[in-house]
C-alpha cells in the first residue's frame, strides 16, 4: 500500500510517496516509490492541487472534497471564566463553598451556581433569573437549576462572614502587604419600594442616591490603599452612618485580631464616642472635622489664612497641580489640621450659587418647601412666604475653600496625614463600582436573607474585579473596568462540526489580549481545539 511520507534531513524536508511490503521472510518493510523533493519547494496551493489530482486518479469524485461543510452548533465567552474562575481559586474560596456543601449535603455544585452569578454581575448584571436562562453563554459553567441559584444566596447570607475572614487573609498574603491603613465609609443602596416591615433592613432613610421615599439599606465598608476590601456590614435603611462606625472598629478588633492600624473616615463618623472606640481599640484615626461646629474661638484661627505657613500639594483627576495651605492646632486630645485651597474655594462658591439659582425658582412654588427650606438657603416668613436667609448665606462664604481634619496619630507629618485623607476618594469609586458597574442597585429581594446574599455576591464580585485590576496594574497592564469588560466580552469561541467532529474555533486573539492573558498567568486558546483539550486552557 503507498502513502506520503515526510523525511526529515539536515537539508531539509523531504516529500516521499512510499510503499509498504513483506519480504521473502514475511518482515514488512518500506521503499521509495518516487521522490518529490523539498517541502518547502511547493507553495499551499501547488499541495492543495497534486493531492485533488491524486484523489481524482484512485477514483475519488472532486465534488465530494469541495462539498465538505462546517456548521457553527453555538457560540460561548470563554474569557469570564477563564479569568475569574482563577481569581476565586486564588482567594481559596472554592475549598469554603466546598466545605458548606458538604456540611450541608447540598445537592448541587455552590461553587458553580456562585461562580455563575459572579460572571453575570460582571458581565451584564440582571436578575436571578435571567442569569440562569443565560447561563450557556459561558464555557466551563456547569447546567444550573434556577432554584439552586437563589438557595445558594441563601447560602452566601449565612456565610458573609466567614468568606470576608477569607477573602481578607488571602489578600493580605497574595500581594504581601502591611494592613497599616483602613478606609471607612458608608453608602445607601435603594429599592424600588416604599413598602417597610418592621425590624426588617429594608426602611426608609436619609439616602445618598436622592431617592426620597424609596427604602434602602446601609452598606459600610472597609478597604485598604489598594482598595481590596477588609469587610463589609449591612445596617436598617433608617440607622444613622455615624452609629456604625463603632461596630465596624470592634469588630476589625476582633475578627481579624488586627494591633495597629490608622482608620481613615469621613467627617460623617466623627464624634466623641466613635474616636475614643477608636483609641480604646488600640488604632489611630484620620477624620474629618466639622469645622463649623467648633468652638468660636477654634474657628476664628482656622479660619485665618495668615495661620497657614505649611503647604502642600497633590495632583487632581486632571493631572493637574493644586496646592493646599495648612495650619494646626490642638483640641481635645486630638490635632486639628486647617486646609485652604482655591480651587475648592472656587467648587464651593459655584455650589452654592447653583443652590441659590434654585432657591429662586422654589420661591414661585412654598408647597415645595417644606422639608428642605434650609438646603437652599431659604427661610419661612409667616405661615407660607419664604425668603433667601442673607445671614446664612454669608456666613457659609466665610467657610469657602476651608476643610478640617482630625487625627490622634503623633508619627506621621502633616503632609502624611493629608496624603492619606486624600486616599479616601478610593472608597468613594469603589462605591462607584458596587452602583455602576456591578449594579448592586436597585435590589429586588425582599426578605433580609437574599438581601445578604445579593450583597455577598457583589462582594464576592468586586473582590475578583479588584484582584484581576491589581494584578495587572502591577504587571504593566493598565486597564479601566470598562475596557476590561469590552475584552473579555470578545473573548469567544463557536462550536463547530465538521465531518461528524467537534471542534472549538476561537475568536481572532488581540495582540492586547495575548499580552493580556500573560500578565494574569493564562494559557491562550489555540486557533482550533479539539473538544477534550479545552479543560487544560481554562
Amino acid at each position: 500500500m503507498a502513502f506520503l511520507r515526510v523525511e526529515n534531513k539536515k537539508s531539509g524536508k523531504y516529500l516521499r510517496i512510499v510503499e509498504s511490503y513483506r519480504d521473502e521472510s514475511g518482515i514488512s518493510r518500506h521503499r521509495i516509490l518516487y521522490t518529490l523533493g523539498k517541502l518547502e519547494d511547493y507553495t499551499p496551493e501547488e499541495l492543495k492541487r497534486i493531492g485533488s489530482k491524486l484523489y481524482e486518479l484512485g477514483g475519488g469524485d472532486l465534488k465530494d472534497l469541495l462539498e465538505i461543510t462546517t456548521g457553527e452548533k453555538a457560540r460561548f465567552n470563554y474569557g469570564y471564566f477563564q479569568v475569574f474562575s482563577k481569581a476565586l481559586s486564588h482567594y481559596k474560596l472554592p475549598r469554603l463553598f466546598g466545605q458548606i456543601g458538604s456540611k450541608h449535603k447540598l445537592g448541587f455544585d455552590l461553587q458553580n451556581a456562585v461562580l455563575l452569578m459572579i460572571l453575570e454581575r460582571l458581565q451584564d448584571p440582571c436578575s436571578k433569573r435571567s442569569s440562569y436562562f443565560n447561563q450557556n453563554e459561558y464555557l466551563g459553567i456547569e447546567k444550573v437549576e434556577l432554584q439552586h441559584l437563589y438557595r445558594s444566596l441563601d447560602k452566601l447570607a449565612d456565610y458573609n462572614k466567614a468568606i470576608q475572614k477569607q477573602i481578607y487573609q488571602t489578600g493580605r498574603d497574595l500581594f504581601n502587604q502591611q494592613l497599616d491603613v483602613v478606609f471607612y465609609d458608608v453608602t445607601t443602596l435603594y429599592f424600588e419600594s416604599e413598602l417597610e416591615q418592621e425590624g426588617a433592613l429594608r426602611q426608609k432613610g436619609f439616602s445618598k442616591d436622592g431617592k426620597i421615599g424609596t427604602t434602602q439599606i446601609l452598606f459600610c465598608l472597609l478597604i485598604d490603599r489598594d482598595k481590596q476590601p477588609i469587610g463589609y456590614q449591612v445596617f436598617k435603611g433608617d440607622t444613622f452612618e455615624g452609629h456604625t462606625f463603632e461596630k465596624a472598629v470592634k469588630d476589625l478588633k476582633k475578627d481579624y485580631q488586627i494591633n495597629q492600624v490608622i482608620v481613615v473616615a469621613d467627617r460623617g463618623m466623627l464624634s466623641k464616642n466613635n474616636l475614643d472606640v477608636t483609641t480604646e481599640s488600640g488604632y489611630e484615626f484620620i477624620v474629618g472635622e466639622r469645622l463649623k461646629k467648633l468652638p468660636g474661638s477654634l474657628q476664628d484661627f482656622l479660619l485665618d489664612l495668615k495661620n497657614y505657613h505649611g503647604e502642600w500639594s497633590y495632583s487632581d483627576s486632571e493631572d493637574q497641580l493644586v496646592m493646599v495651605r495648612y495650619a494646626t492646632i490642638e483640641y481635645q486630645g486630638r490635632v486639628i489640621i486647617g486646609t485652604y485651597s482655591a480651587k475648592r474655594a472656587k467648587k464651593d462658591a459655584h455650589d452654592r450659587a447653583e443652590k441659590l439659582q434654585t432657591a429662586e425658582t422654589l420661591l414661585s412654588r412654598p408647597e415645595l418647601l417644606s422639608k428642605k427650606a434650609g438646603r437652599f438657603y431659604l427661610k419661612k416668613q409667616g405661615s407660607q412666604t419664604y425668603q433667601l436667609d442673607q445671614e446664612k448665606i454669608k456666613r457659609d462664604e466665610r467657610f469657602d475653600g476651608f476643610l478640617a481634619i482630625a487625627t490622634n496619630n503623633k508619627s506621621l507629618s502633616v503632609s502624611e496625614t493629608l496624603e492619606q485623607y486624600k486616599h479616601l476618594y478610593k472608597i468613594e469609586h469603589t462605591f462607584r463600582t458596587f452602583k455602576s458597574h456591578l449594579e448592586t442597585r436597585p435590589m429586588f429581594h425582599w426578605t433580609d436573607k437574599r438581601i445578604e446574599g445579593h450583597i455577598c455576591l457583589c462582594y464576592l464580585s468586586y473582590t475578583l474585579l479588584n484582584f484581576t485590576l491589581l494584578k495587572l496594574e502591577k504587571a504593566g497592564f493598565k486597564t479601566t473596568e470598562g475596557k476590561l469588560r469590552k475584552l473579555l466580552d470578545k473573548m469567544q469561541v463557536s462550536l463547530v462540526e465538521q465531518q461528524d467532529k467537534n471542534y472549538f474555533l476561537r475568536s481572532a486573539a488581540s495582540e492586547e489580549e495575548t499580552d493580556f492573558q500573560q500578565k494574569l498567568g493564562l494559557k491562550s486558546l489555540p486557533s482550533v481545539l479539539n473538544v477534550a483539550s479545552l479543560n487544560q486552557y481554562l
